[in-house]
C-alpha cells in the first residue's frame, strides 16, 4: 500500500471519520476513494488536496509522513508530537505547565540524554 494510503488511514482513525465520510465531505463516491485505496493509485492534485484539508493534514504529510515544518524540531520532539496528540487537554496542560517551569538549557541538556 501506497505510504499515502497508510497515512490517511491513520489520519482517518485519529480524527474519527470513516472512509465512506471522508468520500462524501471531498465529493466523491465511496466506490471511487476505494477504487484508489484497493488499486494503489494516488488522486490528482486537486483531490489530495481536499482529502489532506478534510484530514487538517498537508499533502506532504500524507505522500512522505513529514511535514517541512517540523524539518527544525529537535528528532526527539518530532517523536513525541504523535503522542502528544492523542493526549486529553487536561494532560497536556499539565506538559506545559512543566515545559513552562523547565529552563533552556535543561530542555537541552535532557534531549541530548544528559
Amino acid at each position: 500500500m501506497l505510504q499515502f494510503w497508510t497515512n490517511v488511514k491513520e489520519e482517518l482513525d485519529y480524527n474519527l471519520i470513516t472512509q465512506k465520510d471522508l468520500a462524501r465531505l471531498v465529493g466523491i463516491s465511496y466506490n471511487t476513494l476505494q477504487s484508489w485505496i484497493t488499486k494503489d493509485r494516488l488522486p490528482d492534485a486537486e483531490q489530495a488536496l481536499k482529502i489532506a484539508k478534510e484530514l487538517k493534514t498537508s499533502v506532504e504529510y500524507l505522500l512522505t509522513g513529514k511535514n517541512e515544518s517540523q524539518s527544525n524540531i529537535n528528532p526527539l520532539v518530532q517523536n513525541l508530537i504523535p503522542k502528544l496528540n492523542h493526549l486529553s487537554n487536561e494532560n497536556l496542560d499539565l506538559l506545559k505547565i512543566l515545559a513552562e517551569k523547565l529552563q533552556p538549557t535543561q530542555i537541552y541538556k535532557a534531549s541530548r540524554g544528559c
